[in-house]
């Protein structure tokens, strides 16, 4: 496995617009239009469904060109192989209110979204990519980073936000559950 694992950029905006319109998301099909901008928003589930690919798509590339969405890609050569949605916690309005009493007056990075290839699943992209996140974030003076994987025993193509075996493999400890989430935190 040498993949490479490149931040998030204006010059890489377009690379990962492609890289998301081109997958196939037969297993949940409403994901081919999110282009990874449903945790940004907080406009009523109605409203988020009523936007389109192409709305998406392009308030996606914009924010990614002003800076303000960040994250991970990573390549196999130059094929573009995994994404990894990872930015200040604040950013993620759509889950403010549910982290608000854990983030409280902190610094912290959230780790909310993994879409791998198919091709390249179970190979350790997605925690090559957490990696890279958590190292940037204790770069950058964040005080801990957080995650809500979701546990779907009987969908493995839907676990989008990681597993909790996978963060605790990297030394995040559960704080709270639940029903199927949990909430990962490290304390950088």
């Amino acid at each position: 496995m040498n993949y490479l694992v490149k931040p998030l950029s204006p010059e890489l905006a377009i690379t990962f617009a492609k890289y998301l319109e081109n997958l196939n998301f037969d297993h949940s099909p409403h994901w081919a239009t999110c282009f990874c901008r449903f945790y940004h928003t907080n406009c009523s589930f109605e409203q988020w469904q009523n936007r389109t690919g192409a709305e998406n798509r392009s308030e996606a590339v914009e924010q990614i060109l002003n800076g303000n969405m960040k994250g991970y890609l990573a390549f196999d050569g130059d094929k573009c192989i995994g994404w990894c949605n990872a930015n200040d916690a604040g950013e993620f309005i759509r889950i403010e209110k549910d982290i608000n009493h854990i983030v409280k007056n902190q610094k912290v990075g959230c780790v909310i979204c993994f879409v791998i290839h198919p091709e390249y699943r179970k190979q350790g992209v997605a925690r090559l990519l957490l990696k890279q996140a958590v190292e940037d974030f204790k770069e950058k003076g964040f005080d801990a980073v957080l995650s809500i994987p979701v546990d779907i025993k009987d969908a493995p193509e839907k676990l989008y936000r990681g597993t909790v075996n996978m963060y605790r493999e990297y030394g995040f400890e559960e704080i709270e559950k639940k029903g199927n989430s949990s909430v990962m935190w490290l304390k950088l």
